[in-house]
């Protein structure tokens, strides 16, 4: 069916679809690009669930930060007129908040350790000042864990006594065993210890701002280097500007496969010729490659290649994420946050999204939309109706609601294949294991990309840039 040769992206998650007008934009207009997709609708983690009458929730939260580079941020940013935007910048960019020893926290996302006895704090402030005056954090060869990364950064003390209990809470693990990775998911890289008139004065440090913070997140001076924003449509639903991205792909001749799995990938002489596929209806497809960029992850590259990996165990997770979307139907009381983490034990809530403080209209008529990204352990029910109940209750313990708020609408939506992962030192290294087998392949139109795909890369930002240098920079000689 396809004669001529391709540029092929496997995987329709924003960064694919930005790659491929990456590619249109910057490099070829007349390429001949084909996107295949597993899945029947396109999106990926930004993509969004359709409830009918109940409206749309996306799939947890997600606000496009700019990546501070126009070459990228315009292909999005340009989908919609500027009044058509939500534009959260400065203070507001980013409100996000923190359930930490019984309270809601909605003026720090970082852990506030203001309110201890005189005694530790004084020991924490002690042991703090101690480690950045040996300057131990910059040394990154001491960084091989998560706890090595957080003791060299706050010091022994703090690190035993807050960040191990709220690690070993969220990965049921030591942090010894896991990876500086799993320092970056959620606010560790500060505490509060001071209250706002001393921190404006401790901030001309750039040492301390490091690692202690101001604690009023709405009222930060302006010590940023890099003020970047937040772009969310002010109507409600990152599915219709990727829907928006993918008509205009269309409209360039890029042809979307969807429902769609590749059997076979054809190899000779370290060239990449051609792909297999079929399709949910059972018809089946040859594709002819001048190049193939893999945005679907490492793992799924090397069993195309045939690469055998038996030999890489992975750390298994020993929670269950899945999404618990509801509404009800009053305004919850969390502030102005647009979402919290929870850190204390004994919860199985891991992120609350109010959809609503960062765009208004998610709300109206229908109620008010939250996303509860619920992380079940071994042993609790499976039941929907209990998943909903536990949850209800936990967001009643939260203070974001009580018993006159009535419940309007709710789903439980369980992730097969993707969700937060396990940050192991073993699964991390296994991951950097599969790209050096891949490389070792030697394949010269083959290009990896997306999460993992090069060390440090797995924030949406950091897959973008890359993703655009390995545009840019990617000549095919074949």
């Amino acid at each position: 069916m396809h004669n001529s040769t391709h540029t092929v992206i496997v995987g329709s998650g924003l960064s694919a679809l930005m790659l491929a007008r990456m590619i249109k934009l910057y490099r070829d207009p007349e390429a001949s690009i084909i996107i295949i997709e597993r899945e029947k609708i396109i999106g990926g983690q930004y993509g969004s669930y359709d409830y009918g009458q109940y409206g749309l929730f996306d799939i947890g939260m997600h606000i496009y930060y700019e990546s501070t580079i126009p070459e990228i941020d315009r292909l999005f940013t340009d989908l919609l007129d500027k009044k058509e935007w939500n534009i959260l910048e400065g203070n507001r960019k980013d409100i996000q908040g923190l359930f930490y020893n019984g309270k809601l926290q909605t003026n720090t996302p970082c852990v506030d350790l203001r309110n201890i006895s005189k005694e530790k704090w004084g020991k924490y402030i002690a042991d703090i000042f101690s480690t950045m005056k040996e300057n131990k954090g910059n040394n990154s060869s001491d960084n091989t864990t998560a706890y090595d990364v957080l003791s060299n950064h706050f010091g022994k003390l703090i690190t035993d006594e807050v960040f191990v209990p709220v690690l070993e809470k969220l990965y049921k693990t030591d942090p010894r065993n896991l990876d500086p990775l799993a320092t970056l998911f959620t606010p560790l890289t500060r505490v509060a210890l001071f209250d706002k008139e001393i921190m404006l004065d401790l901030m001309k440090s750039a040492t301390i701002r490091d690692r202690i913070c101001y604690p009023d997140q709405l009222t930060l001076p302006p010590y940023r280097t890099n003020d970047y924003r937040g772009f969310y449509p002010k109507e409600f639903g990152m599915i219709k500007v990727l829907g928006k991205l993918k008509k205009q792909l269309e409209e360039q001749g890029v042809l979307f496969l969807t429902g769609t799995t590749i059997t076979h990938l054809e190899v000779e002489n370290k060239i990449a010729k051609s792909l297999s596929v079929i399709k949910d209806d059972g018809q089946l497809d040859t594709i002819f490659t001048k190049e193939i960029f893999w945005t679907a992850g490492l793992p799924s590259l090397a069993i195309a290649l045939k690469i055998n990996l038996s030999d890489l165990v992975n750390d298994k997770k020993h929670t269950e994420a899945m999404y618990v979307n509801i509404l009800v139907d009053k305004k919850p009381a969390m502030g102005e946050l647009y979402y919290f983490f929870c850190f204390d034990k004994g919860y199985r809530s891991f992120r609350v999204t109010n959809y609503s403080n960062y765009c208004p209209a998610a709300s109206g008529q229908r109620g008010y939309p939250l996303c509860i990204e619920f992380w079940a352990e071994p042993g609790d029910s499976k039941k929907e109706e209990d998943i909903t109940s536990l949850v209800i209750e936990e967001l009643k313990s939260f203070g974001i609601i009580d018993d006159s708020y009535k419940l309007l609408f709710s789903k439980v939506e369980k992730l097969t294949g993707v969700g937060f992962p396990l940050p192991s030192v073993t699964n991390i290294n296994n991951m950097k294991e599969i790209g050096k087998r891949i490389s070792s392949c030697e394949i010269r139109n083959i290009i990896p990309t997306g999460v993992l795909s090069e060390k440090n890369v797995f924030f949406i930002k950091d897959v973008l840039i890359d993703t655009y240098k390995k545009v840019i920079n990617f000549k095919n000689e074949i």
